[in-house]
Parts: C-alpha cells; structure tokens; sequence
C-alpha cells in the first residue's frame, strides 16, 4: 500500500452481522466493531481486497 489509508476488515459476530471497518490492524477493527454491537461475539475477522472495499 503506497496510499496513507487504511486496509478495511470485516468483522463477522455469531448473530450474522458483519461490519465493513477501516483500521490499521485486525485488533482496532474488532475493537470498532464490538464498540458498534456491544454484547455480540465475534466470529472471524477478515481483511477485505482492496477491489471489493468501498
């Protein structure tokens, strides 16, 4: 990544919800992401290709 953004992970929870976060590591997007749907648990983390983000 020659750009200053950041790669975008998507967060899966065991309910079926997923959210598309950009961070700059896995750990900061789960942490959005528990932030965004407290109680949930997370199921898998995933980073997304750059292609198919936003």
């Amino acid at each position: 990544m020659t750009n200053n953004t950041f790669p975008c992970f998507r967060v899966h929870f065991h309910d079926g919800k997923t959210f598309d976060i950009a961070a700059a590591n896995s750990l900061i997007a789960e942490r959005k992401a528990r932030a965004a749907h407290p109680g949930g648990f997370v199921k898998k983390i995933k980073l997304i290709p750059e292609k198919e983000a936003r």
